[in-house]
């Protein structure tokens, strides 16, 4: 008995004794943390589906652009078929929150913005060089929740100068008034930066007051790109 109590039990034998205890405390632990990893990974896949509406909260846009356009005039003379390169520099304002959002199932939800643009229109081709113009107007933005693709619609009204030549068919007198109507999309890079794509009508005339001198209208069509900052 006393040679027993003096023996020492090898530590590889003591190594592997089987604690109960401490196999339940890290089996815990295990489950524990996996389901905190789960219920993460679940929050982030839910969040990446509900993509905030982005810029919509920013009152004021500002964009540059250009595009080209062209316009076989009514009466439909050779050198009245204008070719326009225009630059255009615009401001927009925010005027209502996203609403409509139960309206015909939704897809009239968006916002109003109130537009202020100023035109340089090159005429490459036709019987003036130049337009220069000032325009305002509403605009409507189609926003769906998580798309960073908003679709638009847009009219304007204005006035605008140009180097008139009614001796060759153009218009009547350089001082003239001008609409115009817009639709296409903007794709928002972020809260910040977007870039818009669109098709836009231009109406260009004097209203008559060149009468008795002959005016004929400049009527416009093509596609418009610009860059814009949301703030």
């Amino acid at each position: 008995m006393e040679k027993m109590k003096g023996t020492r039990v090898p530590r590889h034998r003591r190594a592997g004794r089987w604690n109960p205890l401490a196999f339940l405390m890290a089996f815990g632990i295990c489950a524990a943390a996996r389901a905190v990893a789960g219920t993460d990974m679940q929050t982030k896949s839910d969040m990446k589906g509900m993509t905030p509406e982005l810029a919509t909260e920013k009152d004021w846009t500002i964009e540059l652009g250009s595009g080209a356009t062209w316009s076989n005039v009514r009466s439909g003379q050779p050198n009245q078929a204008y070719t326009i390169i225009p630059i255009t520099l615009s401001a927009s304002l925010k005027i209502d929150d996203v609403s409509l959002d139960n309206f015909l199932g939704g897809w009239l939800r968006g916002y109003t913005e109130f537009f202020f643009r100023g035109d340089y229109d090159q005429i490459v081709h036709g019987p003036e060089n130049h337009v220069e113009d000032f325009m305002c107007g509403p605009r409507y933005n189609f926003v769906q929740p998580g798309w960073k693709i908003i679709p638009y619609v847009e009219g304007g009204v204005g006035f605008g100068f140009a180097d008139s030549n009614p001796q060759w068919g153009g218009l009547g007198q350089d001082f003239n008034f001008s609409f115009l109507a817009g639709a296409g999309a903007k794709y928002q890079f972020n809260d910040d930066w977007f870039l818009r794509l669109g098709v836009e009508y231009q109406h260009f005339s004097n209203a008559g007051l060149s009468d008795p001198i002959p005016n004929h209208p400049i009527d416009s069509l093509g596609p418009k790109i610009s860059v814009g900052y949301s703030f």
